[in-house]
């Protein structure tokens, strides 16, 4: 799995990650976390050519659609009708930044020196990196969207890192079955849609 086509995909998944973080509106997030499922879908397509496997090929159809399409259509659905507007009220960008910076490199390291020498591939590392994303977008936001996106990214990031040690009916297994954990907790948690707006000077700034 070590290539260069696999190492940039993985790098623009990271960035997408750290720009997840930083967003206050929900759109831009539901976009961009939509560009990262697309980037996986892409990630592993790839792998299934260069390994002329058909289930790889598969899984990456299934990602591209339950995940990049599917998943995000629903969030885009549920946004209310100014859906530019809809954002993180109380959420402070610096810290949050400085936060998922720190937490990535706790993740490279930790994968470094605890994960690595039993995995044995440093790819892995990626999707290390993004499933604690995820879950930092989760801990640290009070909105539902931002929940379920901070979710789909920690599904994102657990399947990049099982691409080495999962065998592949395991991982279409794995993968399937949390992108139906994933509907089940878009339409129960957003069924509240507890959107927190900010003032009209905030929206517009």
């Amino acid at each position: 799995m070590s290539n260069e086509a696999l190492a940039i995909l993985g790098v623009l998944i990271i960035v997408s990650a750290l720009s997840i973080q930083v967003r206050s509106y929900i759109r831009p997030a539901v976009l961009t976390v939509t560009t990262q499922s697309v980037l996986l879908a892409f990630s592993v397509a790839y792998l299934g050519l260069v390994q002329k496997s058909a289930g790889l090929i598969l899984l990456a159809f299934l990602i591209f659609i339950l995940r990049g399409y599917l998943l995000t259509r629903i969030l885009e659905r549920k946004l209310p009708v100014r859906k530019m507007f809809v954002r993180e009220y109380s959420h402070e960008a610096a810290t949050v930044t400085v936060a998922s910076a720190v937490l990535l490199i706790v993740s490279f390291l930790t994968y470094r020196f605890a994960i690595y020498p039993a995995i044995g591939d440093p790819l892995g590392s990626i999707g290390f990196a993004v499933m604690l994303q995820g879950f930092l977008l989760v801990m640290s936001r009070r909105n539902s969207f931002a929940h379920v996106i901070g979710y789909i990214e920690e599904e994102n990031g657990v399947i990049f890192m099982s691409l080495s040690v999962a065998p592949l009916p395991l991982l279409i297994e794995i993968s399937v079955l949390l992108d139906v954990l994933a509907l089940v907790i878009v339409s129960a948690v957003l069924v509240r849609q507890d959107i927190v707006h900010g003032s009209v000077e905030d929206l517009i700034g």
